[in-house]
């Protein structure tokens, strides 16, 4: 090899101009050194220079670290040292300012860093994705396939341009490497197949190479840094972007990994498992944790289970954006976790600090720092991701994103869950401390993220509705015993109840639980798979209290009424109950609670779509009781189930309280008083509840699917029946109808039509087909202004596939409309009035279609 390596030297002074021109780099003009007596003809002959002196001139600005950098001119390279050689490599990219930040923002990481490995031959050096999602034991027979079958493909290739004068290290151009219209190093994030469910629309852009340039480069003793302006327009317009690149080595062993368990939320690295000691390939997953572990003279304390200092302890760095008056909040969040991390044996194993105003070589882009950063937008939103060692689940670094207009969300969450039990949450700008908790919860919550912890939807179901009315209960337990659950306040508690804790935990039991399981060590174990009988019984010995539960957020289902965003409480009927007369009190306060002197009313009708929304929560909450199913998360030999039907009288009782929350809405979301600020055009609650109504016709086949494995079923018929009869209450009993009543009895036939196939594709949409409830809670109040009833229901339709229905369910249709046909024969009559009216054109529309 040292003879190729001598030859490969000889060969780039020979060639020097032939392996330049592959790179797209002027070649080195070779000149004779001048002589030191001017006008001398004759000069003493001078030792020429090797190929590296020639490009690495005296006067390059160079950084020198873990691989060395050189500026010449324009030209960037870089050495790569022998050493480095087949070591495993972290690529990552990171926007440190951007012109348009809709989409990314300063600080974000828009792509998934890279694993990566250098490589070379004697003529160029390349750069292998390392990155697997397959493992197999290499000790095994069978790993000389998988090495066959899973090699690591080339990213890039460099020509050699010199070899360092003692041998150690290839000299490599990088000039477009760092400065390149690629992926690794792009301010856009990629689009995804799930892009178009949530309504994401990425920007793209057009790169233009000639306006973009390297600015600036580092060196450490264990990465080097790229800083990079990348210019591009995007629709037509400009668009620039700095972009932070990081190349960091990563351990050669990785940390030992821990497997996951379903019954505890982490985030995980899944891999392919293959191996000759099983029948199959097997998925394994490992959760994401930090690499903690005791100094070496401590191993034996820890072990003997005494608090030790961890040998590197996980810190973050505060933005120096943030104010200090929040600064301190969100200090207080970060350091919350050093009790958890006690339960898993580690003192001060997570510290808060600023950013350093005194260290040259700290840059919060750089990877080795973990981040929380502020972002002047309007997203009402944070975030808090994290990047692992692809091959062992190590997190590596995490960051925060507090994006501004998450003081909005806050504001608003407390001010309609709160403010009919406390006075400091009916104003427009908070006080700071009433403000300050606010973001130590968020900082709480997203730093739990960043140590591997996944969202546990499940968490607040474990305390009973009226636990939360008491002052003694929630002072110590707080709301949720998991800050990773989406419970905000407490919307329970009444006036007079006295409770003063409205807020989460900052950090519950669940959390600490959750912690322990992920990051005590456990000495004995030799691998992986020793440990999980000890993991499988720290889960055990807290099996049978509901504080310790763990329920997966459901983004693309709806099953499970035990785990819900923004819920309180073991039952949401009742605790839906407690939270509109709630609601109820801050409607009929609203203007005085909100309207300010010599002011506009914006905020006030800010406010109402606030209490719109919230009550849209109360709904969605007990609508998943209807056909839905609890889920257990069993493992053999516990006894559980794999889920458990929701029975049919709690069924029954959430239709029951949502119909009747429904009906009397406009009783006092449309008062006299409301709709004088939120002007004549409010049809947002009409609309609202015909989207509302919708939403529960579409359940029949939900219910339908719950009832085959009940006991008591509650069945396709009774279920449409029971809403039929909610809907048509006063036309079946003979009672006079209001308006809102007609509304619904629209709805209802409308959607019949549709479920039944017989409602034609019209031409144009009406609002509330076009929308669903929370699309319509995000228009402004006066949004359908103009529009009339009939106009705008006439061809409602129930979004949803046809088979999720059954034929039962047709025929349940069926019924109805020829019973509601025989009553609606009765009903209409003379004098014609608004009623009458109605009833005649369901009539004639029934009459039409069947």
């Amino acid at each position: 090899m040292k003879k190729i390596w001598i030859a490969a030297c000889m060969a780039i002074c020979m060639q020097a101009n032939m392996i330049a021109q592959d790179a797209d780099i002027e070649p080195p003009v070779v000149t004779a050194e001048k002589s030191d007596t001017a006008g001398t003809a004759a000069s003493a002959p001078t030792e020429k220079k090797s190929a590296y002196d020639e490009l690495v001139t005296p006067d390059a600005e160079s950084a020198h670290g873990l691989m060395n950098i050189h500026k010449v001119k324009s030209a960037y390279y870089l050495e790569i040292p022998d050493s480095l050689l087949g070591k495993p490599m972290l690529l990552a990219s990171r926007v440190s300012s951007i012109s348009d930040n809709s989409d990314v923002i300063a600080g974000q990481m828009p792509n998934e860093p890279l694993m990566l490995e250098w490589a070379r031959d004697e003529r160029k050096v390349y750069l292998l994705d390392a990155g697997r999602n397959a493992v197999c034991d290499s000790t095994e027979s069978i790993s000389k396939g998988f090495e066959l079958n899973y090699a690591k493909p080339v990213m890039a290739a460099f020509p050699i341009k010199a070899f360092t004068p003692d041998s150690s290290a290839a000299l490599i151009n990088v000039t477009k490497f760092f400065c390149a219209d690629e992926e690794y190093m792009s301010p856009f994030i990629p689009s995804t197949a799930y892009d178009s469910l949530f309504g994401i629309d990425r920007i793209k852009g057009s790169f233009k190479s000639d306006m973009s340039s390297i600015l600036s480069f580092k060196a450490f003793p264990e990465n080097i840094v790229f800083k990079t302006r990348m210019v591009y327009t995007v629709s037509d317009e400009p668009f620039t972007a700095v972009v932070t690149v990081s190349m960091a080595r990563l351990p050669d062993e990785p940390a030992r990994p821990r497997l996951a368990d379903y019954r505890i939320g982490y985030f995980t690295d899944r891999f392919v498992k293959f191996s000759e000691n099983a029948d199959r390939s097997e998925i394994v997953r490992y959760i994401a944790r930090w690499n903690l572990a005791p100094k070496p003279e401590d191993r034996d304390r820890y072990a003997a289970g005494e608090l030790v200092e961890p040998e590197t302890p996980i810190v973050y760095y505060i933005d120096d954006a943030f104010p200090e008056k929040w600064r301190k909040y969100i200090r207080l969040g970060v350091e919350d976790w050093q009790k958890a991390f006690e339960a898993a044996g580690f003192r001060n194993a997570i510290i808060a600090r600023d950013f350093p105003a005194d260290d040259p070589d700290f840059d919060p882009d750089d990877i080795r720092y973990s981040c929380i950063r502020y972002a002047s937008t309007r997203v009402a939103n944070a975030m808090g991701p994290s990047w692992t060692d692809p091959r062992s689940g190590e997190i590596i670094q995490g960051s925060v994103y507090f994006y501004h207009d998450v003081l909005k969300l806050l504001h608003d969450w407390r001010f309609v869950q709160t403010s009919a039990t406390d006075p400091e949450a009916r104003k427009k700008v908070f006080d700071e401390e009433v403000m300050g908790q606010m973001l130590r919860y968020v900082a709480a919550h997203e730093i739990g993220h960043t140590l591997g912890l996944k969202h546990n939807m499940r968490s607040s179901y474990a305390y009973p509705v009226d636990s939360l009315r008491s002052p003694s209960f929630t002072a110590v337990y707080g709301t949720t015993p998991s800050i990773m659950d989406y419970a905000r306040c407490n919307y329970v508690a009444q006036p007079g109840d006295g409770v003063e804790w409205l807020l989460p935990p900052v950090i519950g039991v669940y959390d600490i639980h959750a912690i322990r399981w992920g990051y005590r060590l456990i000495p004995e174990a030799a691998a992986p798979e020793d440990e999980k009988p000890v993991l499988d019984g720290w889960i055990r010995e807290k099996a049978d209290d509901p504080m310790y539960r763990y329920g997966e957020q459901e983004i693309f289902t709806s099953v499970d009424p035990a785990s819900q965003s923004e819920s309180v409480g073991d039952d949401a009927v009742l605790a839906g109950m407690y939270g509109l007369e709630n609601l109820k009190r801050t409607a009929e306060n609203l203007v005085d609670w909100t309207a300010e002197e010599g002011e506009n009313y914006d905020f006030t009708c800010s406010m109402y779509k606030e209490i719109l929304r919230q009550f849209n929560r109360y709904m969605g909450h007990c609508m998943k009781y209807i056909g839905g199913n609890f889920l257990e998360y069993p493992v053999y030999g516990d006894g559980k189930p794999v889920f458990t039907p929701v029975d049919r009288r709690k069924q029954k009782e959430a239709l029951d309280f949502i119909m009747e929350s429904l009906m009397e809405l406009p009783e006092w979301m449309l008062t006299p008083e409301l709709l004088s600020v939120t002007g004549p055009g409010n049809d947002i609650v009409l609309d609202y509840q015909v989207s509302c109504l919708r939403k529960l016709m579409s359940r029949a086949g939900k219910v339908g699917s719950t009832a085959k494995y009940s006991d008591r079923p509650y069945t396709q018929y009774e279920y449409l029946n029971d809403l039929y009869r909610h809907v048509f209450g006063n036309t079946l009993a003979g009672r006079r109808i209001s308006r809102q009543e007609m509304n619904m009895e629209h709805a209802f036939v409308c959607a019949a039509f549709a479920q039944l196939g017989y409602l034609d594709k019209p031409s144009s949409k009406g609002l509330a087909e076009q929308y669903d409830a929370d699309d319509l809670l995000a228009m402004p109040c006066s949004l359908a202004e103009g529009r009339g009833q009939a106009e705008r229901l006439h061809s409602l339709s129930v979004s949803g596939r046809e088979n999720d229905l059954t034929v039962n369910t047709k025929e349940v249709y069926f019924g109805i409309l020829e019973n509601l046909e025989k009553v609606l024969e009765r009903r209409v009559g003379s004098p014609r009035d608004e009623q009458t009216a109605h009833y005649a054109y369901l009539l004639n529309e029934i009459r039409k279609v069947m």
